[in-house]
């Protein structure tokens, strides 16, 4: 190859029209490929275009790398299969007396939803066939401590299984709790299975933490390896940003906290992160469980659909709970349509939190509609993001927000992680998912909704805690700010499809 380029540029003259042909005809296939991806809305396709138009070589280099959800043929193939195994998973369910139960018991739970409600749920569930089940209890936890330490209180009392997945794991005193509990686990002879994103995680693998997980009988596994010989993925930077945990069937985790503690020490500079995560006692296990079970099929080829739907407890409250999993394999925009659902709900507040928020259109509309209707609306951000390119970018939209009239948060206590909402003191959020398009398109991400006033008004109280420390944006001193800065933040919004 090199003496091929240096003998094209000692005879620059002659190939120069010649590269000139190539770089013209890479742009000309690389914009006929994004007008043709069906998932590549107008906006992200306007910015692609530009991109390309403007850097005709790097462009097209940058989209066949990170501008296309593409998945491997195996990882296609193994989606297909999972998908089967729900497929069959619900007819087994559907099938006899128990079937019948879990139909009747079902429409006792729409029953308890208003008419709102159900319309979300029926459109949740036509994600990956998930329903809304009642009868679960559920704690919110916000520090990293606390959680950690009833989630290894818990793993000491596992006596079948340990199901564990996060996007991002660090050897800390505060996570250590939750590994020196695994590895008393599966000593015991509890099985142990602990999955783990391969760029989240990438430094924990390689650590000597691991290596004593492994040593004690936990099966750790990569998520969606990056190496050249082992990726079976696709695009290298379509993430599992998933945070869920399930111990014995009756006992889930899910939220925003990544295995670590707050001070966070890839980007101490940003502490403390400040999370949120809930965990849930009942039924809706079961299908946090389907997630993990998959996702670990996709990355092993073990199966082990024999744990779903065996053993599952009722809570003893009357909590609703839906599970939601996204992903590059599900419909079209999915999590994108059920998180704009649930804002066109709201008819006195909604309250949303979000690390990075950079919006398309949709979401953005449905903000600015929820508060020209006279919903108050209100979006609480970090004051200091740990990107860059997502904070300008999201300058960008603020003054259309203000406008008319959404209240703008920035919190001042730290980097503000949590991924929450809130609607009307009812229906609430849990999830892993970002307001951007990441979230949307690319990570797999998990999510909870909860139709339940008494979990949502805990919930709001959390958010009321970060608004305690946050400064809300005046937006007439937001309109003054020197015309560089808009410039910036513009130019930089010009991208934020690509962000």
């Amino acid at each position: 190859m090199l003496p091929i380029l240096k003998q094209l540029l000692s005879e620059w003259p002659v190939s120069a029209p010649i590269l000139v042909a190539i770089a013209a005809a890479f742009s000309l296939a690389t914009v006929a490929a994004v007008l043709l991806d069906r998932r590549c809305r107008s906006q992200s396709a306007l910015s692609w275009v530009l991109l390309v138009a403007v850097a005709p070589l790097v462009g097209p280099i940058i989209y066949w790398i990170f501008g296309k959800p593409w998945l491997s043929w195996k990882r296609e193939a193994s989606y297909r299969r999972a998908a089967q195994e729900r497929r069959e998973a619900r007819l087994r369910d559907q099938a006899g007396g128990a079937g019948l139960a879990r139909r009747t018991a079902r429409e006792a739970v729409f029953g308890a939803l208003d008419e709102d409600q159900r319309h979300l749920a029926v459109q949740a569930a036509s994600i990956s066939g998930d329903f809304p089940l009642g009868g679960n209890d559920i704690d919110i936890f916000e520090e990293a401590d606390e959680l950690f330490e009833r989630l290894a209180a818990d793993i000491d009392a596992a006596t079948q299984h340990v199901h564990i997945e996060f996007y991002i794991a660090l050897d800390d005193p505060t996570s250590g709790r939750v590994f020196a509990a695994l590895e008393r686990a599966a000593q015991r002879g509890v099985a142990c299975r602990l999955l783990l994103d391969g760029v989240g995680s990438r430094a924990f693998l390689s650590s000597e933490r691991h290596s004593q997980l492994r040593a004690a009988g936990v099966r750790v596994v990569e998520a969606l390896p990056v190496g050249i010989v082992r990726r079976r993925f696709g695009r290298v930077d379509l993430r599992n940003h998933r945070k869920v945990v399930v111990i014995d069937r009756h006992i889930g985790y899910i939220g925003s906290h990544n295995l670590a503690a707050k001070d966070f020490k890839v980007k101490e500079k940003y502490a403390p992160w400040i999370d949120a995560t809930m965990r849930v006692s009942g039924a809706a296990v079961n299908d946090l469980q389907k997630i993990f079970v998959e996702d670990w099929y996709l990355e092993t080829d073990e199966e082990l659909w024999q744990l779903v739907g065996q053993g599952v407890r009722d809570g003893v409250k009357p909590a609703i709970a839906q599970v939601i999993g996204t992903g590059p394999a599900t419909y079209d925009n999915a999590m994108q349509q059920v998180i704009l659902s649930l804002l066109h709900l709201a008819s006195d507040e909604v309250v949303v939190t979000t690390p990075y928020f950079v919006p398309d259109e949709p979401a953005l509309a449905s903000l600015l509609t929820a508060a020209r209707r006279g919903v108050r609306t209100v979006l609480v951000v970090p004051e200091h993001n740990d990107s860059l390119p997502v904070a300008l970018a999201s300058r960008k939209f603020f003054q259309q927000l203000l406008d008319a009239g959404v209240e703008i948060w920035q919190y001042r206590g730290g980097m503000l992680h949590a991924k929450t909402i809130v609607v009307d003191g009812k229906t609430c959020l849990m999830t892993s998912a970002n307001l951007d398009r990441r979230s949307f398109e690319l990570n797999l991400e998990a999510s909870l909704l909860v139709y339940d006033s008494a979990t949502a008004a805990r919930l709001r109280k959390v958010q009321e805690g970060y608004l305690a420390k946050s400064r809300r944006i005046d937006a007439r001193a937001w309109h003054a700010r020197p015309a560089w800065k808009r410039l910036v933040e513009n130019a930089v919004g010009l991208l934020s499809a690509l962000l």
